[in-house]
Parts: structure tokens; sequence; C-alpha cells
């Protein structure tokens, strides 16, 4: 594949390309000479139970978006090709064997890279020569031939003689041993990640489909005891990115990859997967699905169960239910409940309200076709907490505080109605009194909740900010040896919260700073923008103003919390002015009631802090704020006198102020 082969207008494009995918494939009329062989079609099922694609794609060039996509939507899949391409900045040409490693940004080896095509190579003719490992295709239905011998004969004399001279490289070449990275990586046996299908539909408008899709594939495998799976966050975080598969691998460490493609087709989708071996590029397993949407749960049931075939792990009875982890049947609610996340993740992302609102539609009709589907209470739920608390503005016609407060209230005792087991009615209460006006039995709940069989199922998912009230409550330490044990089992789900965030919380609350600035300096869980707010954060309580102001020059970044602890070391520097120019009217924010503090004085503080108190819901940003100072907020407990009183009644014992 170079820069001028993807001419659909070409005469190789049409009689190559296209002629051998469409005639692998049995489409067309009468039955492809290429049946022949083997009586295999595209895709052949290899001696070892894997299956491989004969279209086998060698790029010598990177190719443009649009050449891309042409390829892509002839094979109905997603581009994965072995390169022979050398690239520098302005350079992009085929790889010689003469080219310099080092000057190499693909770090690409000629010889290498010969040996990784007839390695392929080599395995699928050993699959010809045996008709009995036949790849079965659910979607392709064969006709009898009508072609003439002579043409078949002629056509695979061709086939023959190409697929030869090919081999014919492979033995002019030593083998290579594995490098020492090679082997290291093979240590690593059965990691995998799901990196976000892409969307290949004409509208580019099923985002919300494919991702969904991912991450419950995602989730499924992630319930496979022998399984690494790597996170959602790591893994969304090379969506849209044109990388090399193998970069990728080696930045998620793991050994294989699972990747996909979904096609909107008439009233129906094309879903495509595969699962790929990423130090060779060699496709285990693949397939096809053309469905409706009602077959959603079945098709990413089923793919996870193909993967775990494609890599010798056989599954019983109580895994495989372990992998529906959608928590529905309905199909029709999943995809509802899919449609309203994606308008949720956007309403997050813009603070939209109104959006917020409209995915609670979704969510509604989701509830209509399942009644016992909980994730749709707790999202549902969001948009009154979000009314109340009033974190992302307003909008016309929005219902009132009262309402939203007992909409909210409701649908946590809706999850808690509809839970399966007492551990997962448990682990809803602990939300549900969070937000009420007595904290008298949390802690009751809170341990029979994490000595629960089901506490690493219930607690790696953590919504309305109850992990900060555990934090404060002393479990935040428990709440890290549970994520451990999540990771150290390699059942990292898509959900799971980062396995050092109740690490680093619960020291920075206990005032231990420096053993806080170890835990973000050493680990990688906790995510890029928490480092560029913490790293100067800490050095303040650690070294003082001057040494955060250091850290933060030259960081180009303008956060909203970066922005207030500017003001605050502004303010610490006796630069009042400055510091009030910063300060703005930033109040849906623990960081803005610290400067706040800082720059305005107390009684300023404890104004706004009275304010939050007052709102029906308990503001998090209390909680926040109170975490973030060591439990010596920056207001006085007397201005919140029912957060007060609720840290009281759960056991902790709180100054005259």
């Amino acid at each position: 594949l170079s820069q001028t082969y993807c001419d659909p207008k070409s005469f190789a494009w049409q009689h190559e390309f296209v002629a051998f995918n469409k005639m692998a494939n049995g489409e067309g009329a009468g039955e492809s000479p290429l049946r022949g062989l083997g009586g295999v079609g595209r895709d052949v099922k290899l001696n070892n139970g894997n299956v491989a694609s004969r279209i086998l794609s060698i790029k010598i060039h990177d190719l443009d978006a649009e050449d891309k996509a042409i390829i892509e939507n002839e094979i109905g899949g997603i581009l994965r090709a072995i390169e022979f391409i050398y690239k520098e900045p302005g350079v992009n040409r085929p790889l010689l064997p003469s080219d310099n490693l080092d000057k190499n940004i693909n770090k690409t080896i000629y010889r290498n890279q010969v040996n990784k095509v007839a390695n392929a190579i080599k395995e699928i003719i050993s699959a010809l020569k045996n008709p009995s490992t036949q790849a079965p295709r659910t979607t392709i239905n064969y006709q009898p031939s009508t072609s003439s011998t002579k043409s078949k004969t002629k056509l695979i004399l061709t086939s023959t003689i190409v697929l030869a001279l090919i081999i014919a490289g492979y033995f002019l070449y030593p083998k290579f041993s594995p490098s020492p990275k090679q082997k290291e990586t093979a240590a690593i046996d059965k990691s995998v990640a799901v990196l976000p299908f892409v969307d290949l539909s004409e509208a580019n408008d099923q985002g919300w489909f494919s991702d969904g899709l991912t991450e419950e594939i995602l989730n499924s495998l992630a319930h496979i005891n022998e399984l690494k799976v790597i996170s959602r966050t790591s893994s969304f975080a090379f969506k849209n990115k044109n990388l090399r598969l193998e970069t990728i691998a080696d930045s998620l460490h793991v050994n294989y990859i699972v990747e996909g493609s979904v096609r909107k087709a008439g009233q129906g989708f094309r879903i495509t997967a595969q699962l790929i071996r990423a130090n060779d590029g060699f496709h285990l397993w693949s397939t096809t699905y053309d469905r409706e949407l009602k077959d959603i749960l079945e098709i990413q049931q089923d793919i996870a169960t193909k993967i775990a075939a494609a890599l010798n792990i056989s599954l019983d009875a109580k895994s495989k239910d372990q992998m529906i982890w959608a928590g529905t049947k309905s199909p029709e609610a999943y995809l509802a409940f899919l449609k309203g996340r994606e308008l949720d993740k956007k309403a997050h992302s813009t603070s939209n309200l109104k959006l917020l609102s409209e995915a609670n539609v979704f969510y509604e009709e989701g509830m209509k076709f399942d009644p016992d589907f909980i994730n749709l209470y707790l999202y549902h739920a969001d948009f009154y907490l979000h009314v109340v608390l009033k974190g992302m503005g307003t909008f016309p016609g929005m219902i009132g505080d009262q309402e939203a407060h007992e909409k909210f209230l409701l649908d946590l005792d809706k999850a808690i109605e509809h839970s399966k087991t007492e551990a997962q009615k448990d682990y809803f209460r602990i939300s549900r009194t969070v937000y009420s006006n007595n904290w008298t039995n949390l802690r009751e709940l809170i341990e029979r909740s994490l000595k629960s069989s089901e506490a690493e199922n219930l607690w790696s998912f953590q919504n309305f900010a109850t992990s900060r009230v555990l934090i404060i409550l002393g479990y935040g330490r428990r709440l890290y040896q549970i994520e451990k044990n999540i990771l150290q089992k390699g059942k990292l789900t898509a959900n799971v919260i980062d396995s050092d965030y109740p690490l680093f919380f619960s020291l920075l609350y206990e005032g231990k700073y420096d053993s806080s600035m170890v835990v973000l300096s050493n680990h990688d869980e906790l995510s890029g923008d928490d480092k560029d707010v913490w790293k100067p954060y800490l050095l303040y309580k650690l070294n003082g103003s001057e040494a955060a102001f250091t850290s933060l020059q030259g960081s180009g970044i303008d956060t909203t919390e970066l922005i207030l602890l500017r003001s605050i070391l502004l303010a610490e520097k006796g630069e009042l002015i400055r510091a009030k120019k910063l300060l703005g009217n930033k109040q849906n924010n623990p960081f803005y009631i610290i400067a706040l503090d800082k720059v305005m004085g107390r009684e300023a503080s404890n104004q706004l802090a009275a304010e939050w108190d007052k709102k029906l819901l308990l503001d998090f940003n209390l909680i926040d704020a109170y975490s973030f100072a060591s439990g010596n907020p920056p207001y006085d407990l007397l201005a919140a006198p029912k957060f007060a009183q609720r840290l009281r009644e759960a056991g902790i014992k709180t100054n005259s102020k």
C-alpha cells in the first residue's frame, strides 16, 4: 500500500485488490476460483485454531486519511498493516535495508519486517494445504461454481507463483532470535487492551454505540480471571490516535490488542472485531457481524468468549455469567442507556445541565424495558444532584430544588429496591445515607459493605463522591487495598477508580504531604490533570509559595484549580490585588473557598460555607475542602452546622470552630 495505490479508478485497485476481496469473500456471480485453494475464502483457519485473512496489508508509505478510509471501507474493518516505512521530519518513504535505525522515527528494522511477512504467509500456506481447517464466515453464503476450470487453474497458478516468490524472500534471510525486550513482553502472558471501536458510518454519528460496545467487551473480558485487562481510561487514551500497533502495545505493556469497527447498515450494523498479537501484528481471530441492534448483548458476549478461546482460556458457566456486565438482558434498555450516556458525557464536558436533562429521557425509556437495570437510576439521579448543587448552571424551565431533591433520593431508593443482593443494597444505602440528614448508622453500613464478599466488585465503581466521605471517616486505606486486590487479580474494569486514588487522598487528609508526593511521583494511576494540580499544591504545603510558583512557571495550563492555586500563592506573598483578579467567581470548586479564605479572609469563606451548607443535599465541596486541608478547613465548622453535625454523628470529633 503506497500513496498512489488507493485509487478506486486505477486498474490495480479494481482488478487486483477489489477483485481479490470480492472473489475471496464469494461475492458476485458464481463461486470464486480462489476457493479452489483448499476450499477456503478470504479468512483462513490456521493449524493452531486461529484465523487469518489472505489480504495481508503491507504499507510502504503513511497513508492519507482519505486513502485509509477507502481501504477500510472495502475490507469492512480497520486497517492494520506490517509497515515498511522510513520516517524523519518531512520524510515519508519506503524502508530500505540500509536505513539507520536510530534516525528512523518508526524504529523498524527491514529484515525484521520481512521476517514478520514471511511468518504470516507461511502460516497461511500451511492452512491452505489442509482443507479441514476452513474458517466459516457466518455472514457469507457461497454459491455453486459456474466458472471455467481453465480460469481456476490459471488463477491458482498465478497466486501460487506470487506466494512462492514472497516466501523465497523469507529463506534468503536468517531467522532472528527475539530481542530482550520481546522476551520481557512475552513474560506478561495473557494481557490485553481493548481499543475504542472505530465508527465507520458515513455520518460518523454512531460514536455512542461504538464506545459503549468497546466498554462492555472490555468489562466482559475483565471478569475472566486468567486475563490482565487494561482499564478503559488507558485504552481510550488512544482513541483517534493513528499510532503503530506495537507502539500502543509497548505503552500499555500488553501482548494482545482487541480492535474493531462499527458501520451503520440500513436498520442494522456491521460490526467487525479482531484479536491481534502485538509483537508481529498477526490476527489470531477476527469476525464480522451483520446484525440488528437487538442482538448487541449477544454480540459483545460472543466477542469476549471468542477472544478467550483464541487465547486458550476455558470458561465455565459461572465465568460466562460474570461476563454479562451491562446489568441487563434487555437490548432495548441497554441501547437507551448508551444513548443517554453519550449525552451525559457531553453535558459534563461542557457544563450543560439541559443536555443532562435530555439524557434522562433515554434513561426513563430504558426503565420501561427493564426496571431492574440499576445503572439507569444512578445516572438518572445525577441530573437532580446537579440541579440542587448548582454545579452546571441552569436553563429555562428547570425544576426547583425541592422537587430535584425528592427525585434524587427516589432514584437512590429505586436502586436499593432493585438490587439483587443484600451487599448491593448496602452499597447503595451508603450513598443514600451520605445525602440524608443523619449519619448515625453510616459507619455500620460502610463496615458491612467493605467486609462483604462482593466488596471488590461493588467498590470498583464509586458514585456521588462517596469515596471522599469514606476517606475523612478513616477508610481510605481499606479502599486502597480493595483496589490493589482488583489490580493483582488482573480484573481492572472500565469503571474501576485509580488504584492510588484512595491512598493519595488519605495521606493528603492525614497531612502526610511527603508521602503524598511519593505516591504522586511514583505512580501513573493518577491522571495528568490531577498531577498538574497536586504537585504545586503539595510543594506549597511542604516548602511554601516560592517552590510552588517555580513548579507552575511555564506550565501553559490554566485549569480552574491552577488559577485558584495561583491566587492562593499570590495572597501568601502579600500580592492581594493580583490575587483578587485571579479569584474571580468560580464558586463551585473546593479550591475556591481555600483561595477565598486566603484572599478575602475568614468572614468571606464562612459566608460561602454557610451557603453551601444550606443546600438540600450535602455539597461535596464542603467535604473536599475539609479533606484537602487535612481536617482544618478554610472555614469555621460553626458556619456549616449541618455538615458539622453529620461529622459528629459519624464519630468525628470537631472543635468549637
